[in-house]
């Protein structure tokens, strides 16, 4: 569509008073809306926006107002050159980025948005023990990816008034799917401590999110892999609280501009396990002898049947489970426990086979 037709000048008197630009930018949507303006140049419709942000168009002309009232957007009209009703459009104002970019950044002596978040994971990762020597134990990034997820779910999970918000999105977005949905309410969460974080990208099955970088960028020079697990985390962990487990994985960019696309993890249905038809106690006992106790306990049930097993110390599992494995029975599965009097043990599972 050519920029090159008469365009006039859009006389509005509606205008909402007292919208400030960071409450304009304050949407992710809007904000990308915004950028879009400023990056591509020229004058854009409503339909265009709706397209280009696959909104109704009612929505995207709320969105175009607001930016308007703001002060970031000019609005004319376009003359078609064979007439009829000149078709409304939107320009990002001339000067617009500076105003945007001097509402999400800190004055001089402020620290950054982030700072504060950054400070928490990473006094939160000093408090932790110490990784054990000789390799043993999780990686410094392992642990700066889980404290970082802990955290992303904190923030989302402690949103203010999270049910108007959730309500806000559903409005301005009414064809989002769950996993635009979830990271829109990710990024609602984490936006006061990374400005610029939006959606920059869609796919079938995946949404790009961009600007969490901008948290850990005073890391990021020093220990780049430390920034990279506390991005991911964090991110993962805020989505994950909005309702949808994600993977990620590097979408390009560097900076602030960096983007992780997020794709939905499938989650199995919890597996349901039959009641155990006897349970066996053999702690304290010699692992031959518990193995013998099992053995009895097995042959006594029907086919199909499940035994539980109780029993302590290192190497019990492994001969059960060769035991089990020698003879035709399942071992469905071991986890630590406590019986009813709060007694430790480790608990297996073992199906009984055909005979």
């Amino acid at each position: 569509m050519s920029d090159t037709v008469n365009v006039l000048p859009e006389r509005r008197t509606a205008r909402r008073p007292g919208v400030t630009v960071a409450q304009a930018l304050r949407s992710t949507t809007r904000a990308g809306i915004f950028d879009h303006l400023r990056e591509q140049g020229g004058h854009r419709t409503v339909r265009d926006i709706a397209g280009r942000f696959d909104l109704h168009p009612n929505v995207a002309r709320t969105h175009l107002e607001l930016l308007a009232d703001a002060g970031l957007v000019d609005v004319g009209r376009r003359k078609h050159p064979a007439g009829g009703r000149p078709a409304k459009i939107y320009t990002a104002k001339p000067g617009a980025a500076a105003a945007a970019d001097e509402a999400t950044t800190p004055a001089a002596g402020e620290a950054a948005p982030g700072a504060g978040l950054l400070v928490r994971l990473l006094a939160a990762l000093v408090e932790e023990r110490p990784v054990p020597a000789f390799g043993r134990g999780p990686s410094l990034a392992a642990r700066a990816h889980e404290i970082a997820g802990a955290e992303g779910r904190s923030l989302v999970e402690h949103l203010a008034d999270r049910e108007a918000l959730e309500q806000t999105i559903m409005a301005e977005t009414p064809d989002a799917d769950r996993l635009e949905f979830a990271a829109l309410l990710a990024i609602a969460a984490l936006r006061p401590h990374a400005p610029d974080a939006r959606i920059t990208d869609r796919g079938p099955d995946s949404v790009d999110v961009t600007g969490v970088r901008g948290m850990f960028t005073l890391l990021e020079t020093m220990r780049p892999s430390l920034a990279e697990a506390l991005e991911r985390g964090v991110l993962a962990g805020a989505l994950s609280a909005a309702g949808m487990p994600v993977s990620l994985a590097d979408a390009g960019g560097a900076g602030r501009s960096h983007a992780l696309r997020a794709r939905a993890v499938p989650v199995a249905p919890p597996r349901i396990v039959p009641a155990p038809a006897r349970t066996v106690d053999a702690r304290g006992q010699q692992r031959e002898a518990g193995v013998v106790h099992a053995l009895r306990a097995v042959s006594a049930v029907g086919e199909g049947d499940i035994v539980e097993v109780l029993t302590e110390g290192p190497g019990s599992p492994a001969a059960f489970a060769r035991w089990a494995d020698g003879v035709g029975h399942q071992l469905l599965g071991v986890e630590r426990a406590t019986d009813a009097n709060g007694r430790p043990a480790i608990r297996l599972l073992i199906r009984k086979g055909s005979s």
